[in-house]
Parts: structure tokens; C-alpha cells; sequence
């Protein structure tokens, strides 16, 4: 099975696991992927829909794994028992839908649980979040399928304070730089320039303005690092 850029990333952070939860699973994918492979020995690819799970069944079953990957209809953690699983993987949400199923299913989780995160908006609120509620990030990487740059979190229950710097641009990231991380921070600072312009000509929102000034500042601060 070949997975997309987006995907072999988030799966790469699978090592070892006795039992993969795999949180909206669409097609089963990565849990196929990581049990063929040997990363994971078994796997539950559940989703809140039965569409996606009748699609994941049919690829468990066609790539012979249906004795080591089951399906589930669950709405997040909902319907897993607690220290069911080892690893756990949410990928292909928004941000602040993650961030609330985290919440609502982190008391299933054991302090070795591995927490494998990928946010497709909202990072920066993804980070402020864990920081404020009791998780690590351990690792962070990037991830390009053609002009888009994904970002994949391997986190774990533990505490470790970031500063805001670290909330928008991120602490493992800018720790590791590199050509991928330059490019994506000129997306950001080509972004969060445009705002700024727009914001200024309209002439309102001062606190809004403030805000994204901050935080086109830290984008421009790694930046020059890179080049420093």
C-alpha cells in the first residue's frame, strides 16, 4: 500500500504498538498500512459515520487483515474502553475539532499512550491547547503534497509550557528547521502579511490587528534564524 506524504508521516510515528485507535479513519488507510507493516499488531479503525467504515471494511478485508483490524462506530473515544489502546492517531480535521475530541477521551488515555496528531488548520490553537492541558509534543514534522505543507504531532500526557513563540511557530519544528520549515514560513509570513495590509487599510479591529502583528513577528523571527 502506498500512502500519501501526508499520511507515511503520521504513520511513521508508529512504532511498536499493541493496539492502534484509529480516530476517523475515512478509507482505514494508515491502520492497514501500520498492521501490514508491522508497526502496529493490532489496529480499530473507527469513525463517527458508517460510510467511511463500510469503505475501510472493504480495504481491511481485501488486504487479508480483518483478524487484526475492527472496525467501530465511535463519535471520537467514545466507544473505546480506557487502556484499550496504545497509540492513537487523529488525522484529516480541523484544529479545534481535534482539540475537543482530545479532551473528551483523554482520560482513556495511560501515561504511555503515544498521540499522533494532524491538524489540516487551526496548528497554532492544536499547540496552545496541548501546552495548557496536560500533553507533550514530543516531535513535530512537515509533511508536502504539492503546494500544501501539513504538520504532524507526536505527543504524549506530560507537562511542558510553551511560550507563544513556540504556539505559532513550534518548539520541535523551529528546533530542527530545515528547507521544508523555511518554506513553510513563508506561507505563514506571505499570509499573515496580506491580513495585516488588509487589516490596516480597513482602519478597525485594532486588538485583531495587534494580534496578527505579534504573530507575523514570530514567523519573521524564525525566518531570519534560518538564515542567521
Amino acid at each position: 500500500m502506498i500512502l500519501t506524504e501526508r499520511l507515511k508521516k503520521v504513520a511513521e510515528y508508529v512504532k511498536n504498538s499493541r493496539c492502534l485507535a484509529d480516530i476517523g479513519t475515512d478509507h482505514g488507510y494508515v491502520p492497514i498500512f501500520c498492521v501490514k507493516n508491522g508497526t502496529a499488531k493490532t489496529a480499530v479503525a473507527s469513525d463517527v459515520n458508517t460510510g467511511p467504515l463500510k469503505s475501510a471494511e472493504k480495504n481491511i478485508e481485501k488486504y487479508g487483515l480483518s483478524e487484526k483490524i475492527s472496525v467501530r462506530l465511535s463519535n471520537g473515544f467514545e466507544n473505546f474502553e480506557n487502556g484499550e489502546f496504545d497509540t492513537a492517531v487523529i488525522a484529516g480535521m480541523g484544529g479545534l475539532l481535534i482539540n475537543e475530541i482530545v479532551e473528551k477521551g483523554k482520560n482513556k488515555f495511560s501515561g504511555e499512550t503515544r498521540l499522533i496528531i494532524q491538524p489540516m488548520i487551526a496548528q497554532s490553537e492544536v499547540r496552545r491547547y496541548l501546552s495548557e492541558n496536560g500533553f507533550v509534543i514530543e516531535d513535530e514534522s512537515l509533511a508536502r503534497e504539492g503546494n500544501k505543507i501539513y504538520n504532524i504531532f507526536l505527543c504524549r500526557k506530560g507537562f511542558e509550557k510553551l511560550s507563544e513563540f513556540d504556539v505559532f511557530v513550534g518548539k520541535r519544528l523551529f528546533e530542527k528547521k530545515g528547507e521544508l520549515f523555511k518554506r513553510h514560513m513563508d506561507g505563514k509570513i506571505f499570509t499573515l502579511t496580506k491580513i495585516v495590509e488588509g487589516l490596516k487599510k480597513a482602519g478597525n479591529g485594532a486588538d485583531e490587528l495587534e494580534k496578527r502583528e505579534a504573530e507575523l513577528g514570530y514567523y519573521l523571527k524564525a525566518r531570519n534564524e534560518c538564515d542567521a
